[in-house]
């Protein structure tokens, strides 16, 4: 179980280095092209602008072949980014004007609340519907000794009860993550605790005699760990490993 977790992890860590790799590409061109004014100037702003990160992020969800979620950064990346094409060139899109984002933010509401209920309707029809595949507010799934949380939007806190903890899964975007791990053990050899932090936080309490190693791979994140720590048992080892997207961890 540990082995396959760390293949999926190492082939998600390179899939993503591509995709940055070719973004920084991709930004270097566009820099290019303005200096040397290849690209009308007034895409500037537009291109490098704050709702340009939801287009990021749905890029990257799109690749982690997570359609809804990046449908949902999609959405909220054009919705404000059409005053501004407005703006920059008025009259080529009828109907959107500065207050466009002040006048139409409900209809956003509806559309992100749809998009939610039709995935959540979709994974308890699917057989095969996996952790990774549930968007609700807050899903929790204790299997066998191993948690599958999803946090969207909202918060969760828990404590795991299992006698024997074996890893599992935690996704937090938009949301924070609680998760007390104080009434469980460890089981011998290494486990492996995967966590997606994007615009979130997860928090664990974790008994100061675990042997805690952290493979965390952050974009303005980070990782704290504020245990009291006492002797650890070398058998036994919790990995700590995934992506921080704006989002941090924090052990306690």
């Amino acid at each position: 179980m540990e082995g396959n977790s760390n293949v999926s992890f190492h082939q998600s860590h390179k899939s993503k280095g591509v995709i940055f790799g070719l973004l920084l590409i991709i930004a270097g061109l566009l820099f290019l092209s303005f200096n040397f004014g290849w690209i009308d100037v007034a895409l500037r702003p537009i291109l490098f602008s704050w709702p340009m990160i939801f287009i990021l992020f749905s890029i990257i969800n799109f690749s982690k072949k997570d359609y809804s979620l990046g449908i949902i950064f999609l959405i909220l990346g054009l919705f404000f980014l059409l005053p501004r094409i407005a703006g920059a060139y008025p009259g080529l899109i009828p109907g959107i004007d500065p207050a466009f984002t002040h006048n139409f933010w409900p209809v956003l509401l509806i559309l992100l609340g749809v998009i939610m209920v039709l995935r959540v309707g979709y994974c308890r029809r699917s057989a095969k519907c996996t952790c990774r595949e549930v968007t609700s507010s807050d899903t929790t799934e204790n299997i066998d000794g191993r948690i599958e949380k999803n946090v969207l939007f909202g918060g969760s806190e828990s404590i795991f009860l299992d006698p024997v903890f074996k890893g599992g899964v935690i996704n937090a975007t938009f949301g924070g993550v609680v998760l007390d791990l104080r009434k469980t053990t460890l089981q011998e050899g290494e486990t492996c605790l995967d966590i997606d932090a994007t615009f979130g936080g997860v928090e664990l309490y974790i008994p100061g005699d675990w042997l805690i190693e952290t493979r965390f791979h952050t974009v303005l994140g980070g990782v704290e760990d504020k245990r009291l720590v006492s002797q650890p048992d070398h058998s036994r080892k919790l990995i700590l490993q995934g992506n921080l997207t704006f989002g941090g961890c924090g052990i306690r």
